[in-house]
């Protein structure tokens, strides 16, 4: 009898324990979810409010709690630059409610629940990218520093637009830099709207980093020989024009200098604003997106062909003291990203089964360099293509070296200082010093199209620019999910709110925020 009513005892007593969790816990669960719709009513309102011509409006910010939501100053803050040039830098608040464990804070037109890494988002903020416009409009609140719920009404103190119009960034790359403590949820939204390729965290610096704009590729191959660097962006041609120099029209954005004006057979325009964008970050994206690939052929290419139409990763130098790089086109275009420089002596680049519209294209960390050996098809420039960075150099030297194709690494300033060693020289000839792209000695022939830095043509060597090639256009072949989305639009605006609790009893913390000033 006595352990009977033991039992029962323990069994009542757990029932009661348990059932007395479980109430707790649902009236826990139940504020959460009340205190969650407040936010987002609260969210709905500023919003409308915001981006209404001159509005004003009301809301019941019904908390019914004596801890109320604390109005915190200056927590976060949004950077917007498009190639650099900033175009909005501004701070903004939250408006916070903090239980225990428990955070809730509407921050730029977002709810947010939790804090660091652990922050989620309940109501998305105002970014919206669609279709490559992102338009930015982002409310700020100033007014009251504490909300202990009830009616509070809001009214427009105005808008700010660094930008008046919807701007126009094609080709430009648009970073988006917002640090905030819910900075998990601002990443995990951003995402959702972009790609992961377009999103980075900096977790110590409670910091997301979105990038938009998939970077254009400027200009045509219409001339032999486009120099840019800026005002430095020269061009040299020694040869005496009986044998070698420049066939074809000459471009440059600093001087041409040539020493028979027969050198070159051509137009020839010096001081010319090229404004070409330098495409590293493309080859820079290319090549890291093809080391986490391990799915990439990764081949010897002086030792295996390349065919297949397929694309192919080299990571470091390839240099050939007698082999040639051998490419099949038969079954559509071919790549090579290699993550070093090229250098081939005695060797070359042999090019089988080419059709009209196809190409080897080769993209580059390093410098380029030829001696004595052929790369491409004799009088057919259109099916090899090279691109480098801005650092590229480019060397030809040797009695019998042959070129057909097309190089493209434009850059706003020359990679190398007044005498400085051209590396990409094989067996360096003191004349290429200071020169990004040398074709410096013997019967060397060039055949087809140069888009690079300061130019020195030898004595006796020669380019000829290929006809054929005027109005076709370098390809920097973008892959979704490796570049971030692209951008054609972009609008930015700041809409300040200030929010009045109609409670007169509530209690004040803080002065009233400032406004921070917009650089344009």
């Amino acid at each position: 009898m006595v352990l009977l009513i033991g039992l029962v005892t323990i069994g009542v007593v757990s029932i009661l324990v348990v059932g007395g969790l479980t109430l707790e816990q649902q009236q826990s669960e139940t504020e959460t979810k009340r205190i969650e719709y407040a936010f987002l009513e609260l969210d709905r309102t500023i919003d409308s409010v915001a981006l209404s011509d001159d509005g004003s409006g009301q809301v019941d910010f019904a908390l019914r709690t004596k801890d109320g939501a604390v109005h915190r100053k200056n927590t976060g803050r949004i950077t917007v630059t498009a190639n650099g040039t900033e175009i909005a830098n501004q701070t903004f608040g939250s408006i916070e409610y903090r239980n225990d464990d428990t955070v809730y804070a509407y921050q730029a037109g977002g709810v947010w629940r939790g804090t660091g890494d652990e922050a989620m988002m309940v109501a998305a903020p105002q970014f919206h990218y669609r279709d490559g416009t992102l338009n930015l409009p982002i409310p700020t609140v100033s007014g009251d520093d504490r909300l202990a719920g009830g009616k509070i009404t809001l009214r427009k103190n105005g808008t700010r637009s660094p930008i008046n119009r919807v701007g126009y960034v094609e080709g430009k790359l648009v970073t988006v830099e917002i640090q905030s403590e819910y900075y998990a949820g601002w990443a995990q939204y951003l995402r959702e709207r972009t790609n992961d390729v377009a999103v980075s965290v900096d977790e110590a610096n409670e910091t997301v980093v979105v990038k938009l704009g998939r970077p254009l590729i400027d200009g045509d191959f219409a001339q032999g020989v486009y120099a840019t660097g800026g005002a430095d962006g020269n061009v040299k041609v020694d040869a005496n024009g009986n044998a070698g120099g420049i066939t074809g029209p000459v471009k440059a954005e600093g001087d041409i200098d040539k020493k028979k004006n027969n050198s070159i057979n051509g137009s020839e325009e010096s001081n010319v604003n090229a404004d070409l964008t330098e495409i590293d970050p493309a080859i820079d994206r290319m090549v890291e997106s093809a080391k986490q690939n391990a799915s990439k052929p990764r081949p010897n290419p002086l030792t295996e062909e390349l065919d297949e139409g397929k694309t192919y990763y080299v990571d470091s130098d390839i240099v050939s003291g007698g082999d040639d790089i051998e490419v099949d086109l038969a079954d559509g275009n071919v790549t090579l990203i290699v993550n070093g420089s090229i250098a081939l002596e005695d060797g070359g680049i042999q090019i089988d089964n080419a059709s009209p519209g196809s190409a080897f294209r080769v993209y580059s960390t390093g410098h380029f360099g030829l001696k004595n050996g052929q790369a491409g098809i004799t009088g057919q420039a259109q099916y090899l293509q090279i691109y480098g960075t801005s650092d590229m150099q480019i060397g030809f030297t040797g009695g019998s070296t042959a070129f057909y194709g097309t190089i493209y690494a434009p850059r706003d300033e020359p990679a190398l200082d007044p005498g400085e060693t051209n590396v990409a020289t094989i067996d360096t000839k003191s004349k290429c010093d200071g020169w990004d792209v040398c074709i410096a000695t013997g019967n060397s022939a060039i055949e087809g199209a140069i888009v690079a830095g300061p130019t020195y043509v030898g004595s006796s060597t020669g380019l000829t620019h290929d006809p054929s090639l005027v109005g076709t256009e370098p390809s920097l072949q973008l892959e979704d999910g490796v570049f971030p989305p692209p951008i054609t639009f972009l609008h930015v605006s700041v809409h300040d709110v200030k929010l009045d609790d109609d409670d007169d009893e509530r209690i004040v913390l803080a002065p009233a925020a400032h406004r921070p000033s917009l650089r344009r």
